[in-house]
């Protein structure tokens, strides 16, 4: 029972970090201000960078391979459960994201 509460943590995090590497999301500004921190010289960037890709495209094989392995297990109804999950804790990081890197976006207008 605890490996199977592992992997579909696991599955809900590695999810989790698709955010960073969607066009126009808040996960690539999130990178990059990671990125500014660390200082990097003009010859560290780039390499730093296609490890980070590297690694991000890793851990992408990674979920895929286990929620088709998960498929294969669970009943339909726990897989539309574990897609909600999945959609509910990346709202919720998106949510997180906002409010930590663009807080003038939540607060009302007027």
């Amino acid at each position: 029972m605890n490996n199977a509460r592992w992997t579909v943590g696991a599955v809900l995090l590695t999810g989790s970090f698709a955010v960073f590497s969607q066009p126009g999301e808040a996960g690539k500004d999130w990178m990059e201000w990671r990125l500014e921190r660390l200082d990097l010289t003009a010859e560290q960037k780039p390499k730093v960078e296609a490890i980070l890709k590297e690694q991000l495209e890793k851990m992408r094989a990674v979920h895929e391979e286990a929620q088709e392995r998960l498929k294969q297990v669970l009943t339909p109804e726990q897989v539309e459960k574990l897609e909600a999950m999945r959609r509910e804790k990346k709202e919720r990081w998106r949510q997180h994201l906002r409010q930590r890197f663009f807080p003038a976006l939540n607060s009302p207008c007027g």
